[in-house]
């Protein structure tokens, strides 16, 4: 796998984590644009993640069948098309169906790129480049809020995804330009069911599967929605809620920085520990904070460590099967995103009527069970 290449699949996971995380530091303006309380706009992510969750079981087979680089390029096409729709729609139910539609175009983006890793990369370096590729994931949790915060401040809210649509169709130009075409492989599986059938029948496979949706998708969840949570705890302005969602993302980056020295010092041992770091540090965000910094601090455990064990969940799976490598990264984006979209409609229904310590408390249980799955 050469640069331009690489370049190209960080770029590509850069906009799907933008697409989960752009709406948080925007929550509190885009509310009063549409006419509803500011907890409503968590609907977008939920709408993004169900259908990317949906849509994501699909794209796998696909993938394996007719290669990775065509559908790729199909994603990015529509990604760029909905995101320059959403600042025209006419209310939040429009809002959250084109929100819907570009949950099935990251659902298309996320398990190609990564499957291409796999592809292009020499088997005894696809955990590494997998990890290089997730910076652009990462990247997107530290650059999204405060940029997208700052411009719904500055310019509208609108702005924000217009540059997103601006952005895919560049993402576009370069898939297009550096990655080979493959001819389709028609002997690959018989059917879309064999495929499904072949990869669920992969010794193991089910318990880290089961993690994919009730840790890391309720962990990845909390991240497009804790920008809500600290305006709820603290007073913020949008550019303040974007700074402290952009430093909660450079903590996610350190964690994936680090997660391979944290392989080799624990072993088999680092992922389950570090992934039960991460979810009971969901619940620190209970603790009786008054400053930014303070708040900041609380926030570290979760992200730091959900940083740090995503990528090695993501290269356990990814090396289960070379064969069904596409459909398991499907379903694995499929269950990952049902949990955003879990704990976004979690939001929006929860917190409005009971509390926000009551749905930040069910999330960290919840992805405390889930992370004792990972345990061998």
């Amino acid at each position: 796998m050469n640069r331009n290449q690489l370049a190209a699949l960080i770029s590509s996971l850069f906009l799907i984590g933008s697409a989960e995380v752009v709406t948080g530091p925007m929550m509190k303006v885009m509310g009063p644009h549409f006419g509803v309380p500011s907890s409503y706009i968590a609907y977008l992510p939920a709408a993004y993640g169900l259908t990317y969750g949906i849509a994501a079981i699909f794209t796998g087979p696909f993938s394996d069948r007719f290669g990775r680089k065509r559908l790729l390029q199909f994603g990015l096409s529509g990604y760029a098309i909905f995101c320059a729709l959403i600042p025209n729609v006419p209310n939040l139910a429009a809002a959250v169906a084109v929100s819907a539609l570009i949950g099935v175009c990251a659902a298309v983006i996320q398990p190609n790129a990564l499957s291409l890793v796999g592809d292009e990369a020499p088997p005894e370096q696809v955990g590494q480049f997998i990890g290089r590729v997730f910076i652009g994931l990462m990247l997107a949790f530290v650059l999204t809020p405060i940029l997208v915060g700052r411009l719904a401040d500055m310019a509208g809210w609108q702005s924000a995804y217009y540059g997103l649509s601006a952005m895919a169709i560049v993402v576009l130009l370069a898939v297009s330009a550096v990655f080979p075409h493959h001819p389709e492989n028609k002997d690959h599986a018989v059917s879309a069911w064999a495929t499904h059938r072949g990869a669920l029948t992969i010794k193991g496979i089910i318990k880290p599967l089961s993690a994919s949706y009730l840790w890391l998708g309720w962990v990845a969840g909390f991240g497009a929605v804790v920008p809500e949570i600290c305006v709820r705890k603290l007073a913020l302005s949008s550019t303040s809620t974007g700074i402290l969602a952009g430093f909660y993302g450079m903590a996610i980056i350190s964690g994936n920085l680090f997660s391979v020295q944290m392989h080799r010092l624990l072993g088999n041992a680092a992922l389950p520990s570090i992934a039960l770091v991460s979810a009971a540090g969901i619940a620190a965000f209970l603790l009786p904070v008054d400053s930014l910094l303070q708040l900041s601090i609380a926030g570290i455990p979760w992200a730091f460590f959900y940083g740090c064990a995503g990528p090695l969940h993501h290269t356990q799976l990814n090396n289960l099967s070379d064969q069904y490598r596409g459909t398991i990264n499907s379903y694995h984006a499929s269950l990952l995103n049902l949990g955003i979209f879990s704990v976004s409609f979690l939001m929006g229904t929860l917190v409005s009527t009971v509390s926000w310590e009551a749905f930040c408390l069910l999330v960290s249980l919840t992805a405390v069970m889930g992370a004792t799955l990972l345990i061998r």
